[in-house]
């Protein structure tokens, strides 16, 4: 319908729509919606439907189903998700207010008991804007990015309109040399016409199920596989990073060029060999030593290969000042396109020339490595293409383990757990499945899921985490998955070391810092678990659920109200056990003890081991009996029936 000059709402000036549009845009730029897609969704949703005159559309059904990707028979009464996250959206809004959007002349409000978007102007907000808002060119780029992208650790977003449905996302780690850079224009434009591209090609991620996966491997069979492609995971080679530029010197002057390069080894050659070296300490990616090593790619066809395989190349440009920058691109080898692509710069040689290296590779890490970064989501989305998990091979289980870990659903927990089982029977050498099936068993005490065994979980767990570390002893991913079971065990000096040894393995893996600090924190090393935790979000500011976890946890410990609260409100919904956990606890916190008391009451029901041994399960995630003690009592404040004794402690 054409679009109104004007929009009134209940108790509000009349705004133009570019007015309220540019509002929106920049609440979708801030820290607190950029790291919540879910969240930015329904803001989108409700501020559009708004401007079109479709008020009455509004409701929960509509919500669920038009911004949140639920299937048409979604019913509202029996799931709580559009209310639940409709509260984290106003209170995300609060503090954008409250903080980075003080200046702004429009405010968009959620009042409550409605999700209608009230447009309220702020005419106290025109002295304040020249100090807060940011440079519009940079502003309008960073909209951009943050439409163009998705982070799909958070919410596992996606979108029930093909035409607004993600692309596989392109993360953005943050520059080494500075703490924050605005991504310029040119940048972000480009970055928007890789997603349309990937859009276009229908490679675009779907639900929180992407790949069907609930029961679709039941009695599957696998076909051998190519050595060369190991157990179907993405292939990666590294090319050649070129070099360019640099400050005109005459050829005999030795010194000069001396100081010009700095005093480290930080040169195209260095970053090539690190990055090639920091992709192979990861278990999801096979990295190959030449081209000769890659099998042939099947990429389209009845015959088509579920495998993916990518290059990534480099260019490390050295500017007259003496700083340089370092350009990536990765490339799909199958349909020759560019997937992901990224420039840090402003990079000064002199120094600590290592620490630069391992600060910058981290980050390129966080970005194209870890299992929520570009290359996972791409090969996701191939193997969808190409049949489903089920012809993927041991790798489909690997993927069915991870949908898991995204919804929290006992029967992909089911599901994930009989893929690894038949992956492991039929090829004893497949360290990845052992460890992560030792995950599986951990989440019949971290996330309630009902045992099938008899045998006690942490012993399943145990056993199949030793069986990954003496088959791949040097895979960091196992260690961490070591580190969590001892920490469950409540065996504090083995889940040090399990952690330092991970961390050694790999010391570019976010995932690994994250859940180490986290463990620190539990443990009463706060100071340490806390600088741990801020290193993660530095490198990737979307992480899965289990990190802000972690970071509730850390913020509820040192008696940090807002920022436990901030923390809580990107854990998912109701599914995850230690996410109501943490939620309960900030929210008492934060005096908020209705609140507090509902999720308490939620995740009795999720994992009853918190009714009838509330003590263990205390000493479980808490084995510090410090932080167990004030724990213990914030929860029976609370309601949680708790015994006499702390035998747990």
């Amino acid at each position: 319908m054409p679009e109104s000059t004007t929009v009134e709402t209940p108790g509000a000036d009349a705004a133009s729509p570019d007015a309220v549009r540019r509002a929106l845009a920049h609440v979708l730029a801030s820290d607190e919606l950029r790291s919540s897609p879910q969240l930015a969704n329904i803001l989108r949703f409700v501020v559009e439907a708004t401007l079109d005159g479709r008020r009455e559309a509004i409701k929960g059904y509509t919500i669920a189903v038009e911004a949140l990707g639920r299937d048409p028979s979604f019913d509202p009464q029996a799931d709580p998700i559009v209310r639940v996250e409709a509260t984290r959206l106003r209170r995300a809004l609060e503090r954008y207010y409250a903080g980075a959007g003080a200046g702004d002349d429009l405010e968009i409000a959620i009042p409550r008991g409605s999700y209608v978007p009230h447009f309220l102007p702020r005419p106290a907000a025109g002295a304040m804007a020249g100090a807060l808002a940011p440079a519009p060119a940079d502003e309008a780029a960073e909209a951009l990015a943050d439409l163009a992208g998705v982070d799909l650790s958070q919410d596992g977003l996606s979108s029930g309109n093909p035409a607004e449905r993600p692309a596989a996302p392109v993360a953005a780690p943050l520059p080494v040399a500075a703490p924050r850079r605005r991504i310029g224009v040119g940048l972000a434009l480009g970055v928007l016409l890789v997603a349309m591209v990937l859009v276009a090609s229908g490679l675009a991620l779907g639900s929180l199920d992407p790949l069907g996966l609930r029961g679709v491997l039941a009695g599957s069979q696998w076909e051998p596989l190519e050595r060369a492609n190991r157990l179907g995971i993405p292939m990666i080679e590294v090319r050649e990073f070129e070099s360019t530029g640099g400050p005109a010197l005459p050829p005999g002057d030795t010194a000069a060029r001396a100081s010009a390069a700095g005093s480290g080894d930080f040169t195209a050659e260095a970053i090539e060999v690190r990055v090639r070296d920091a992709l192979a300490r990861f278990d999801l990616l096979d990295v190959l030593a030449s081209p000769d090593a890659r099998p042939a790619l099947r990429c389209s066809g009845e015959e088509a290969s579920p495998s993916s395989a990518f290059a990534l190349g480099g260019l490390v440009e050295n500017h007259d000042d003496g700083t340089l920058s370092v350009l990536l691109r990765l490339s799909d080898l199958c349909d020759g396109t560019i997937v992901w692509s990224r420039e840090f710069d402003s990079l000064r040689r002199g120094g600590d020339a290592t620490a630069l290296e391992i600060g910058l590779v981290r980050d390129i890490m966080a970005a194209i490595a870890e299992p929520y970064g570009v290359i996972q989501a791409r090969a996701r989305a191939r193997v969808t293409a190409a049949g489903g998990p089920a012809v993927a091979g041991p790798y489909g289980c690997v993927l069915i383990a991870y949908s898991y870990w995204r919804s929290y659903l006992p029967a992909d927990h089911e599901a994930a757990r009989d893929c690894l089982e038949k992956a492991v029977a039929a090829d004893r050498t497949f360290a990845l499945g052992y460890a992560l099936l030792a995950e599986l068993h951990l989440d019949e005490i971290r996330a309630g899921v009902p045992p099938r065994a008899a045998t006690p979980a942490l012993n399943r767990a145990l056993a199949a985490v030793e069986q990954a570390v003496e088959l791949a002893p040097t895979s960091a991913f196992a260690r961490r998955v070591l580190m969590d079971v001892h920490f469950f065990r409540g065996e504090r000096a083995a889940t040090l070391a399990a952690g330092a040894s991970a961390l050694e393995l790999n010391p570019y893996d976010v995932d690994i810092l994250a859940d180490f600090g986290g463990r620190l924190v539990a443990l009463g090393e706060r100071a340490r678990g806390e600088a741990m935790l801020a290193q993660a979000a530095h490198a990737a500011p979307g992480m899965p659920p289990w990190v802000d976890y972690h970071r509730v946890i850390a913020a509820y410990l040192r008696g940090d109200a807002v920022a436990a609260a901030a923390a809580a409100d990107h854990l998912m919904g109701e599914g995850y056990a230690p996410g109501l956990l943490a939620r309960a606890l900030a929210s008492h916190l934060a005096g908020e003890d209705d609140e507090a008391r509902a999720d308490v009451a939620k995740l009795v029901a999720i994992a009853p081991g918190w009714a009838s041994e509330p003590d263990t399960m205390i000493g479980r995630f808490f084995p510090d009996a410090g932080v167990a003690r004030k724990v213990r009592a914030d929860l029976a404040e609370l309601g949680l029936k708790l015994r006499d004794s702390a035998a747990a402690n």
